[in-house]
């Protein structure tokens, strides 16, 4: 019989049993396990020899005793081995939730850190991205001051540089028109603003021969730009239509053509192409070739009342200038 072998399990009675009882579970037993009536198991044979040693051990006072000392003490191994192995499972089952929860902590704190960069180097980015967009709206606005400074320094310079006569403009009209000098201001004034409008008297021939001529009148802007800006816009604006326009001197002053070239410059540095060469631009053709003493109502009477009005302009500056 195995020395391991469990005699009370083996024929299913309690370790307290008395004689009765336990030949009584043997004769169940042996009955149950004979190996005439289990041929067809090769281990009936050991079975039924492990119950009659069971049986013959536990008849024998002496023999039991010392196997009831020996089992409980086996039983007492064992129980501390299951509590062992318990504790140990216990430990071993606390140490990987530890190694869980430590992983977990460090993929949870990776991920923050990993979120943390992102968001750093976008904000980075943004900050890199809003300075350089600052630092071309800076760029951007100094060269638009600088390209509005020049382009009022070269205006300032070539009205500094026009006198009266490169800053007037001559418009004639039909007489049947009925216009003032003050409702010439009105609708020559919007180009900029006037320092006198002079409207030619009829002459006497006129007066003698009896048959009506062009009405016209002399502009005196205060600035070249605003006698440019007359000059150049296009015959079909409903504000001039009716109105022939000459330069007073009879052909484009230098500095006008100045201001055209500056206007060029400047819409080239604001990124706008000039107008393309041969485009039509609504400009007054140059009228230099013309000989104004054989237009009707240019004659030299009205010339002359141009000269004696622009002198008396600059007496009365001359004079106002010494008064301050």
């Amino acid at each position: 019989m195995d020395s391991e072998l469990d005699v009370y399990a083996l024929l299913e009675i309690s370790a307290d049993a008395g004689e009765k009882e336990v030949t009584r579970a043997y004769r169940a037993k042996a009955l149950q396990h004979h190996p005439d009536k289990n041929r067809d198991n090769p281990d009936a044979a050991r079975i039924f020899h492990d119950i009659k040693a069971a049986y013959d051990l536990l008849l024998d006072a002496p023999r039991r005793a010392a196997y009831d000392e020996r089992r409980r003490a086996q039983l007492a191994k064992r129980q501390r081995q299951s509590a062992l192995s318990g504790q140990r499972k216990r430990m071993k089952s606390q140490l990987e939730r530890d190694e869980l929860a430590a992983r977990n902590r460090h993929a949870e704190q990776a991920a923050r850190d990993q979120h943390m960069r992102a968001e750093a180097a976008r904000f980075r980015d943004e900050a890199a991205r809003d300075a350089g967009r600052r630092d071309r709206q800076m760029r951007e606005h100094v060269r638009r001051a600088d390209a509005e400074r020049a382009q009022e320094a070269a205006e300032a310079a070539a009205a500094s540089e026009a006198d009266e006569l490169d800053r007037s403009v001559r418009v004639r009209w039909d007489p049947e028109l009925s216009h003032s000098r003050e409702s010439l201001a009105r609708v020559f004034s919007r180009f900029g603003e006037l320092e006198e409008v002079v409207v030619a008297p009829v002459s006497d021939a006129a007066r003698r021969r009896g048959h009506s001529q062009p009405a016209s009148a002399l502009l005196v802007f205060r600035s070249l730009a605003a006698a440019h800006a007359l000059m150049n816009v296009p015959h079909e604006d409903a504000l001039t239509r009716g109105f022939e326009r000459f330069w007073a001197r009879g052909a484009e002053p230098q500095a006008a053509r100045d201001i055209a070239e500056t206007l060029a410059r400047a819409s080239r540095i604001d990124g706008k192409a000039p107008p393309a060469a041969g485009r039509k631009s609504g400009r007054i053709p140059d009228i230099s070739a013309i000989d104004l003493r054989q237009i009707p109502g240019s004659n030299l009477a009205f010339a002359d009342f141009e000269s004696l009005t622009l002198m008396r302009m600059r007496q009365r500056r001359a004079a106002a200038e010494q008064n301050v």
